[in-house]
């Protein structure tokens, strides 16, 4: 198996989620009218798929440490593929979210073991290099599935966007099947005892560098996440802007991520990984202060606004991708399980700050971007008060 293969698919698998989020949001509009539903009740399809995500990223990453890691993909994605199913066909809202119940549990097999895969073979700046080349193709989430998703929902309405996921599944289901080589060598089937498994955790948030790391990381996926779900209002309140327009220009803010993390991947060679994190955090409560003064003065427009979340997206990413990998790097032989526990503690804690703040921030501009601030200032004083080891320094 080839390391481009592994960067590869296992940057696919990291794209599952982001993918499976930013696909639904140009059929918002088209599901509030064939389902006839309120905005503010599409928009929990998004939080819903993620908290029970989150809740499978506990059960698929053990299980991956006592199994390996393809087949628990496999049985990951087959769940991914069903849910997907399930809410094509369904008529009703409810059913629609308990078919996303199914796909977010199915699709925690993909970052958990996508992370646990990286830190099979790499370790180190080597770890946070090749995580960085593989978050990259997270930029499927926000500059290709908009697009996909415009183009399925003008050709199938919204149900069209539920059929590109089963696709995006069965692809991947075929690339692990066929090229991926099992890289967990020391499988342990003891893995998923619950004593054990209590001690494995027990272990992670015993390490300084991961428990400092874990802590932060779901308030610091609270900010793109709530841009991800509030992104349709935001667009259409602030500017007016719906339809293929708000696709294309959500798409452009995406192509911060490959920025980013093109420029992540040199930092982290050139001056370490806490540095680069340092700097990330940095220009992310920057930016967000930028966006809430621009539009407290009203000046704020659609050009501004773009080119600003464009560089949100690039430093989040940053911080993000570097976080997880000071989170998994001390604990090669429970990846799996450290790998759950960041994926857990970030994806349930952004998904219930969304759910608690919908109501808060009504898909208006300045009350989201007044929100960001305090978010991404929590963020930049953390990572910047935080004192590493040698190693991560």
């Amino acid at each position: 198996m080839s390391r481009s293969f592994l960067v590869l698919f296992t940057g696919l698998l990291l794209a599952l989620n982001a993918f499976s989020c930013d696909i639904t949001l140009p059929a918002f509009w088209s599901m509030e009218r064939g389902l006839g539903v309120p905005i503010e009740q599409v928009q929990a399809v998004i939080p819903v798929f993620l908290f029970c995500s989150a809740v499978g990223q506990l059960f698929f990453g053990p299980a991956s440490d006592a199994y390996g890691r393809k087949p628990i993909i496999l049985a990951g994605v087959t769940l991914y593929v069903a849910g997907a199913l399930i809410a094509a066909a369904a008529d009703t809202l409810t059913v629609v979210l308990w078919g996303r119940a199914l796909q977010g549990f199915g699709s925690a097999c993909g970052a958990v073991i996508a992370r646990a895969l990286l830190r099979d073979v790499h370790s180190g700046p080597e770890l946070a290099r090749t995580m960085a080349f593989a978050s990259s193709m997270i930029s499927l989430g926000p500059i290709v599935a908009p697009l996909v998703g415009y183009g399925l929902v003008a050709i199938g309405e919204w149900r069209g966007v539920f059929i590109g996921m089963t696709v995006y599944g069965i692809g991947l289901a075929a690339m692990a099947f066929i090229g991926l080589r099992e890289t967990n060598l020391a499988q342990d089937r003891g893995a998923i005892h619950p004593a054990r498994l209590a001690v494995a955790i027990g272990r992670v948030f015993a390490n300084r560098q991961s428990r400092y790391f874990v802590l932060l990381s779901g308030i610091n996926s609270f900010a793109i996440l709530s841009y991800v779900t509030n992104s349709p209002r935001l667009y259409k309140s602030a500017f007016g802007i719906e339809g293929l327009a708000f696709t294309a220009l959500f798409a452009a803010t995406g192509a911060g991520i490959v920025l980013g993390q093109y420029l992540n991947a040199r930092l982290i060679s050139r001056l370490g990984v806490m540095p680069a994190t340092r700097a990330a955090a940095l220009i992310f409560a920057t930016t967000a202060i930028l966006i809430a003064l621009l539009t407290y003065l009203g000046v704020i427009n659609v050009v501004l606004f773009g080119g600003l979340m464009l560089v949100f997206n690039s430093a989040f990413l940053v911080v993000m991708s570097n976080a997880v990998s000071l989170v998994i790097d001390p604990h090669r032989e429970i990846a799996g399980v450290a790998s759950s526990v960041v994926g857990f503690v970030s994806q349930l804690t952004s998904s219930a700050l969304v759910f608690l703040t919908l109501p808060i921030f009504k898909g208006a501009l300045l009350p989201w971007s007044l929100g960001m601030v305090v978010v991404t200032v929590i963020v930049a004083t953390a990572i910047m008060a935080y004192r590493p080891t040698q190693s991560a320094a």
